[in-house]
């Protein structure tokens, strides 16, 4: 897996794209999560170009490859991962950009092919939930969207490890036309035999619990992805369908149409604020729009904005 790579996007550099093959760089270039139009535009510029140019074409300084852990460590994960998804002569590494969110994620590659997305933590309590999630939704049965398969789960040299089926090698843009209230409704129902710890409140329910537009994404098909199921657990009810209203409008600006869900909006601000440092300018428009989503409903009943603000 020796070779050159990379550093994307710039300012952060937490994506590591190997640039020895075209088939191998447009591969890593899709592990970037933009979703605004005019960085996913330049992503698929780059994605075409280096298919069709070479990698070449990438700007920015070649780098040595570097493992995202200590060497000894990644040898000892790589030994027991390849046993499961077969050999890999290459990879693109995601490093998670938050302070308060540690750990690492690699897609093997096999001659630029993905074979397996491996994700390596020193906590296992998140993998540990993430393995039995994925275990129940059994690649999205029944949810309306598509869901990675677990391939193997592991513990070496004192780190745990989790290795799931891949997402096409291309550009993923996020699912903006999914009506986001029958898709929480359906991640309930497939998620009802979730463990129930002692301490969550009897009315509240299953919860993908980072259901975001950068997690929510489309590839080829129609049929969208929902990734990254490590904070999934019981939360307050419509907690999925506010988090995801609220970032929506963090992202792409706008106004929340939506009100009347205090409690779930109070568990997101508490979140949000706990997490401020990882990005102070997209926590205070998240804290905006929980705000309004927090405000009581006009009527008896919860008001959820009209059908466009659900989009």
């Amino acid at each position: 897996m020796r070779g050159n790579h990379v550093r994307y996007p710039p300012g952060r550099g937490n994506v590591w794209i190997p640039v020895g093959d075209a088939r191998s760089a447009a591969a890593g270039l899709s592990l970037l999560t933009f979703s605004r139009p005019l960085p996913l535009a330049a992503q698929r510029l780059l994605h075409t170009a280096a298919l069709r140019v070479g990698p070449w074409v990438l700007p920015g300084r070649r780098e040595p490859w570097s493992p995202p852990v200590a060497e000894h460590l990644w040898s000892a994960v790589l030994e027991q991962a390849t046993a499961v998804a077969g050999p890999a002569d290459g990879c693109a590494v995601y490093l998670r950009p938050q302070a308060s969110r540690t750990g690492a994620a690699v897609l093997l590659l096999r001659a630029g092919r993905p074979v397996g997305f491996l994700k390596i933590r020193e906590d296992a309590d998140e993998l540990d939930r993430e393995a039995a999630v994925l275990e129940l939704l059994d690649g999205g049965c029944g949810t309306g969207c598509r869901v990675p398969e677990m391939l193997g789960r592991g513990t070496a040299a004192g780190l745990s490890w989790m290795m799931i089926s891949p997402m096409e090698p291309v550009p993923a843009r996020p699912a903006r036309d999914v009506r986001i209230d029958e898709l929480t409704a359906r991640i309930r129902e497939r998620l009802a035999d979730l463990p129930r710890p002692r301490d969550v409140p009897a009315h509240w329910e299953p919860m993908h619990g980072d259901l975001t537009p950068w997690n929510l994404r489309r590839t080829r098909g129609k049929v969208p992805w929902l990734i990254d199921w490590e904070d999934t657990g019981y939360g307050p009810p419509g907690a999925d369908e506010v988090y995801y209203l609220a970032t929506r409008a963090a992202v792409y600006g706008g106004t929340v149409a939506a009100t009347g869900y205090g409690e779930a909006a109070a568990h997101w601000h508490a979140v949000v604020t706990r997490r401020r440092a990882d990005d102070e300018e997209l926590s205070e428009r998240l804290l905006r729009a929980l705000a309004v989503l927090g405000r009581p409903a006009a009527g008896s009943e919860r008001s959820r904005g009209t059908r466009e603000g659900r989009r």
